[in-house]
């Protein structure tokens, strides 16, 4: 099938891919090198990298192939989300990540901004309050954090104080979610300044570059901001925060090519990693989606099916990709790969084509066998970086935003199996 729902790169010399791939294995070295420098933890990371663990990176065991099916969903749910609360701080921030090498990081304003929507999903699903709880500490704490600008800070709390576009916007989808739970009128005047910022900051081709930009230039996975602007929209009623939405998003479907590739990610020194490609795709579709943009939600379909089709032929998703999804450096992603599910399934919400169900389901039961049920506080519950655990993205770490993107893709998987069973009985 190709889908009725519908990305282009400058092309990279191959002395310049030659140097891009000897500068990832040097980072890669870098990270590993932590070991020489700690040698106190390797017992203690020889302990985490148990016989499975290190069977798993040999026999591939992250292929849908060798999924196994035994473990129910909301077991695992219950695993992922058991994790992010075990990784709440004091303070009412989540951690950014577990490392086998020096353990839980500080808060992450970032990533607990939109675990905060997740949060309130759990507590819905399977009636846990312990999700709800999480999520009003975890807002409270981020209000806390707000500039007089709007804007929230970068990078993990207490180490960087710059404005940062991308993570404002990625607590603005927290926050909104908050006021919709709670009616609290503060949380709604912190979500409308962290708008007005991004609004007033935009540049003219509705791009976000320069000030509060990464690395100060203009990124089409800046995408997951207009779909917290489109969130704001509607749960506020002005049409100021949907209108920058919307011109993002115009500027976001510029660097949609005819083949999928999606150009424009803009990440110096480092490669197009799947969690990044996903975030372009995500945003693009749920705002699609909240303005009611058939162009933007036909570009994010046709970007996923060229996904879906690599990931029905091959059995895994590379964990980066080169210029025209042509290939990329062969270990799995795994939040770029719990994204793609969680996009695939609201793909099948959209259009109703089963092939996008199947590919979300071999994809979540992919996962769930790289989830450890039992383990020590970091470990258990948790979902990694990379698979193999120590390659190139993330290594040797548990991630907060891997288990937030797992967890949606399980919550949304239950809610489907719910509705497509229902209409079965019919």
């Amino acid at each position: 099938m190709k889908s009725d729902l519908r990305a282009g790169d400058v092309p990279v010399s191959d002395v310049e891919a030659a140097s891009q791939r000897k500068s990832r294995s040097a980072k890669a070295l870098m990270e590993l090198s932590g070991l020489l420098r700690a040698p106190q933890r390797i017992p203690t990371l020889l302990l985490e990298l148990t016989k499975d663990e290190l069977r798993t990176g040999v026999e591939q065991h992250h292929l849908y192939s060798y999924a196994n099916t035994t473990r129910p969903s909301m077991d695992t749910l219950r695993s992922v989300v058991g994790w992010i609360l075990a990784a709440q701080r004091d303070d009412g921030g989540i951690a950014a990540y577990y490392s086998l090498l020096t353990g839980y990081s500080e808060s992450y304003p970032e990533v607990t901004g939109y675990i905060i929507p997740t949060l309130y999903d759990y507590a819905c699903e399977p009636g846990d309050e312990r999700g709800r709880r999480s999520a009003e500490s975890a807002a409270r704490w981020l209000i806390s954090l707000q500039m007089p600008s709007g804007a929230f800070p970068g990078g993990l709390h207490g180490v960087e104080t710059h404005a940062s576009v991308f993570n404002t916007g990625q607590i603005l989808q927290g926050l909104v979610r908050a006021h919709v739970e709670t009616g609290d009128t503060d949380i709604l005047r912190s979500a409308i300044a962290a708008g007005d910022w991004l609004a007033t900051l935009q540049q003219p081709d509705g791009s976000w570059s320069g000030q509060g930009a990464y690395q100060g230039v203009a990124h089409t996975y800046y995408s997951m901001v207009s779909w917290a602007l489109a969130l704001l929209a509607e749960k506020s009623g002005s049409d100021r925060y949907g209108v920058a939405a919307e011109r993002n998003i115009d500027w976001v479907l510029r660097h949609f090519q005819p083949g999928g590739w999606i150009d424009g990610i803009n990440l110096q020194g480092h490669p197009s990693y799947l969690h990044f490609i996903a975030y372009v795709i995500q945003g693009t579709l749920e705002c699609g989606i909240l303005r009611r943009r058939g162009d933007a939600i036909q570009a994010a379909a046709d970007s996923a099916w060229v996904l879906l089709r690599r990931f029905e032929t091959h059995k895994f998703l590379f964990g980066t990709y080169e210029t025209g999804f042509k290939g990329g450096l062969r270990f799995s992603c795994l939040t770029g790969n719990a994204q793609m599910s969680c996009i695939w399934l609201r793909l099948f919400q959209v259009t109703g084509e089963l092939r996008f169900l199947n590919a979300a389901l071999k994809m979540n039961e992919m996962l769930k066998g790289q989830v450890r049920s039992r383990g020590r506080a970091g470990v258990a519950g948790g979902v990694s970086g990379s698979c193999p655990i120590w390659g190139p993205y993330q290594p040797l770490r548990y991630i907060s935003w891997g288990c937030k993107f797992f967890a949606d893709a399980l919550l949304l998987e239950q809610r489907l199996m719910r509705e497509v069973g229902a209409s079965e009985c019919a």
